[in-house]
């Protein structure tokens, strides 16, 4: 159950880790505010990519029940599924953000 727990959780905690990176890194640097939505939303994909893989070298174990019989994830790659996950969580993170308005 524990192990259960933790799969469900990764996700849902590396795609705000993959939000706060991606706001720090704007912060950062003037030229990813220039650069269009498309690069931006590319390198939330990578930094999602990165984070997967730093925590399965970390040893922890993310691995989808493959053995389950309803389990669609078992014909794809499990860490491009998880990388995919923490990216929409960071996706979802970022429209739920307030936008400025413009001073009328």
């Amino acid at each position: 159950m524990r192990t259960l727990m933790l799969q469900a959780a990764i996700p849902l905690l590396l795609g705000p880790l993959t939000f706060v990176v991606m706001q720090q890194l704007k912060i950062l640097s003037g030229v990813v505010d220039t650069m269009p939505a498309a690069i931006k939303r590319f390198m939330v994909a990578g930094i999602a990519v990165v984070l997967t893989v730093a925590s399965k070298a970390a040893g922890v174990e993310l691995a989808c029940d493959a053995d389950a019989a309803s389990s669609c994830l078992a014909a794809l790659d499990q860490d491009a599924v998880r990388a995919a996950l923490a990216a929409g969580v960071a996706y979802v993170l970022h429209l739920a953000k307030k936008k400025p308005t413009p001073d009328a």
